[in-house]
């Protein structure tokens, strides 16, 4: 079934927990970063799934590279930084409907940040499926250099490059910074995956059908656009569609999207992308995208392959 190769920020996803003292308040730490959820999705799925990336040689650092491995995301190419660097924290606040909201706590710089080209070797491209990364990554050097260095080894090799722009507004110094980083990838990129959210400050693009006819006449070969509770949209050259989203009750919307991108990887992976293999993977893709907000955190919700199609049988 291939094999998934993720690179980017993994962070600790800190919860407030239940607790009956008031001079306390309980938390509960998860693993998140959407790169390192959509590698443990691939591998829920039952495809290969490794990891890049750089974490502090600290408790949660450790605590997200035993969280992986016990997932069976390959980690050789996790690098560890020492003191003061340290693994980035992201308290999560939900919403009655499921949103949240983030609020980081970093290192400056934060451990993920310096993951480097030199990290990125060609050992751990080879033979893969995909490499995915975000627009994350693309903030600050030197892990900048280290994901425009995958992406031209993943070009090299022939290897599909699955580029899920993730944009964060309040991370960036401006949309303008945003939109310069993200640009020279979109050309690097086989399928680029965007958030309805996303077209106009990164694009300038009204719809998803105007979004996706810039990024196919730029050379990209699929895109995916997640619509929220309205399903998704996909487009190639030859095609385009929608698939709708699956009803269930969100609890916590948190890694949906990286479940979206997993699944539909998954099923592509060493096929043809017709029309029909392609509209089932983006089906596939909202329905690990919906189960994925039935629980909270990002990691612990994301479907097996078999509860994967036993809840599309169940849905019709």
């Amino acid at each position: 079934m291939g094999k998934i190769v993720a690179l980017g920020e993994v962070v600790s996803d800190i919860y407030q927990s239940e607790g009956e003292s008031s001079v306390e308040l309980p938390f509960i730490a998860r693993p998140g970063g959407a790169p390192a959820n959509v590698a443990v999705a691939a591998s829920r799925l039952g495809s290969d799934a490794a990891f890049i990336g750089s974490v502090g040689d600290d408790l949660f650092g450790t605590f997200i590279l035993q969280a992986l491995e016990s997932e069976g995301v390959e980690t050789s190419g996790v690098v560890r930084q020492k003191p003061p660097t340290r693994t980035s924290l992201a308290f999560v606040e939900i919403s009655d409907d499921g949103d949240r909201d983030f609020t980081f706590y970093r290192s400056s710089p934060a451990a993920d940040e310096l993951l480097s080209e030199d990290d990125v070797t060609e050992d751990l491209v080879s033979g893969a499926s995909f490499v995915n990364f975000g627009s994350i990554p693309l903030i600050r050097e030197p892990v900048r250099s280290a994901t425009h260095r995958l992406a031209e080894v993943a070009n090299d090799l022939g290897v599909p490059v699955a580029f899920d722009v993730n944009f964060r507004e309040h991370l960036w110094e401006s949309p303008d910074a945003a939109r310069e980083a993200v640009d020279p990838l979109l050309d690097r990129s086989s399928i680029v995956k965007l958030g309805d959210d996303e077209l106009m400050p990164l694009l300038g693009a009204d719809d998803p059908e105007e979004a996706a006819k810039m990024l196919l006449d730029r050379g990209v070969s699929l895109v995916l656009v997640s619509l929220g509770s309205d399903g998704a949209f996909y487009a190639t050259k030859d095609f385009s569609g929608n698939v709708s989203a699956f009803e269930v009750e969100v609890v916590d919307a948190t890694g949906a999207g990286d479940a979206f991108l997993a699944a539909t990887l998954v099923h592509l992976s060493d096929t043809e992308w017709d029309e029909e293999t392609v509209r089932e993977a983006a089906l596939r893709g909202t329905a690990a995208g919906s189960l994925a907000c039935t629980g909270f955190g990002a990691m612990s919700t994301l479907p097996t392959k078999d509860e994967l199609e036993k809840f599309m049988s169940e849905s019709g």
